[in-house]
């Protein structure tokens, strides 16, 4: 309601203050940026109309607010489902990107997360709980370290992992680890799933372990996604922590508005 009534102010004020130049150019044939033709008296007469309707009728502010509200959202998920479709591969088939879950379900949830973040492991069970549940998920991680060098890290040792079979298993113990995360404490990690952590250290040094990052950096900024997580569920980018109802009800949706496969 704050947000209501703030913006109908501003909005009574704008509509006052542009509403006479508004209707001389649209009546005279010049632009509203123009000098108005009605007169002082004439304008002063018509800001106090729209002024004292808007205070009579505030419902019409909410109704407005409600239409730009649907409008931005409307065009926010054209935005987005562009952007979807011009990187859709490197969204859900990069070969290099961790793929969890079903491999063939028939959709598909994207998460770009970070291992120290704690919006992305209030998530974790949740999501692991939806790919127990619903054998028709397709789960694709994309690692977004930007929490700092030690999440840094922590995406180079998770990434190096896969080379020796034992990604998903290390991603499982970084989000169940409670507590901070130290290069002592990810070579722990790794040990506990049974990772050559004299290797993993060789193999995170690879320079394409650190294009990787960067190609997901590139995506997300082209998503738009900021902050972790973020998640694509079927054409639809969502941000923020989910819960297990959540994840359900957006893969219900998915499902319903993608058809066969999303």
């Amino acid at each position: 309601m704050r947000r209501i009534a703030v913006t109908g102010l501003a909005l009574i004020s704008a509509i006052s203050f542009s509403f006479p130049d508004f209707v001389s150019g649209a009546f005279a044939g010049t632009p509203a940026t123009q000098t108005s033709n009605f007169s002082a008296d004439q304008t002063r007469d018509i800001e106090k109309i729209v002024h004292d309707y808007l205070v009579a009728h505030p419902e019409v502010i909410v109704e407005a607010m409600r239409a730009l509200d649907e409008k931005q959202a409307s065009e926010e998920k054209a935005r987005q489902e562009n952007v979807i479709a011009e990187n859709r591969k490197a969204i859900y088939d990069d070969p290099d990107s961790f793929v969890a879950g079903n491999p063939n379900g028939n959709v598909t949830i994207v998460e770009f997360f970070d291992y120290q973040c704690g919006y992305c492991k209030r998530s974790f069970e949740p999501l692991m709980d939806t790919l127990r549940k619903d054998g028709n998920v397709r789960l694709v991680l994309k690692e977004f370290p930007i929490l700092g060098p030690e999440s840094l890290s922590a995406t180079h040792a998770a990434i190096a992992a896969k080379r020796q079979g034992k990604y998903f298993e290390f991603h499982q113990a970084m989000f169940r680890h409670k507590g901070g995360l130290t290069d002592a404490k990810i070579m722990e990690i790794a040990a506990s799933v049974g990772i050559d952590t004299a290797k993993l250290r060789k193999d995170m040094a690879d320079p394409a372990i650190e294009k990787q990052i960067e190609r997901n950096y590139d995506l997300a900024r082209a998503l738009e996604i900021k902050g972790t997580p973020g998640f694509i569920i079927g054409d639809k980018v969502t941000a923020g922590a989910l819960d297990g109802a959540e994840f359900a009800a957006e893969v219900t949706d998915a499902r319903a508005h993608c058809g066969a496969s999303c």
